[in-house]
């Protein structure tokens, strides 16, 4: 069975927009102009606009916006609404393939891995996996460069991730090997367990991994 529980991340996620996309504000219009056309945002309000302001100037931590700290930290530790945070999300939900998630660490270096979609219809979801189930990477995904990165692609699907650093790398590749698991990469590369789980969220909600036998 496909899994549909979300994954939350343990990592940082951070949030942009493709770099041809173009936010547009007027007083009571704000439209995102990208590679497949444009896209008029309904949610007008302050934090949207700063939210969009923020992505337009490349990969950032959301929660620094000081309306949205409080309810980002209820999400992440699971321990109470957090409305304000899931609006935002569904809006920036809106804008399919416009949005470029990408996962960072604490250390504050930048991401090490980015989620690019190449369909404007793209939906990004992060489901849980859980430590012990059976992952593989999707026949035919390859490591390929890409503007001087490497990126894990897959004919026909709406992703491909940007791998910028490791551990992500060396993540995807041991993923590349054979069918295994998080728990099984962990012990192989002696990283932390939720640190492989955040990065197998990531790819499968590319497409990218699946868990054998769905």
């Amino acid at each position: 069975m496909v899994p549909t529980q979300s994954h939350i991340p343990a990592g940082r996620p951070l949030w942009s927009l493709l770099e041809d996309a173009i936010v547009d504000e007027g007083t009571e219009h704000l439209t995102v102009h990208g590679r497949w056309g444009a896209i008029e945002i309904a949610d007008t309000s302050p934090l949207v606009r700063e939210a969009l302001h923020r992505m337009s100037l490349g990969p950032v931590a959301l929660e620094n916006i000081s309306v949205l700290h409080e309810n980002f930290v209820r999400w992440k530790t699971g321990s109470g609404p957090c409305l304000v945070w899931r609006k935002l999300k569904n809006t920036l939900d809106l804008l399919g393939g416009c949005v470029v998630p990408s996962l960072g660490l604490d250390d504050g270096a930048g991401p090490i891995l980015s989620v690019v979609a190449v369909t404007r219809d793209a939906v990004f979801t992060l489901p849980h996996i859980e430590d012990d189930q059976v992952v593989t990477m999707r026949p035919r995904t390859e490591i390929e460069r890409l503007n001087g990165d490497q990126a894990l692609a897959c004919p026909g699907l709406a992703y491909q991730v940007i791998l910028h650093s490791a551990p992500a790398t060396e993540i995807a590749k041991s993923l590349l090997d054979a069918e295994t698991s998080i728990t099984a990469v962990a012990e192989a590369l002696q990283l932390e367990k939720t640190l492989v789980a955040d990065v197998v969220a990531y790819l499968a909600g590319a497409g990218l991994v699946v868990v054998a036998g769905c």
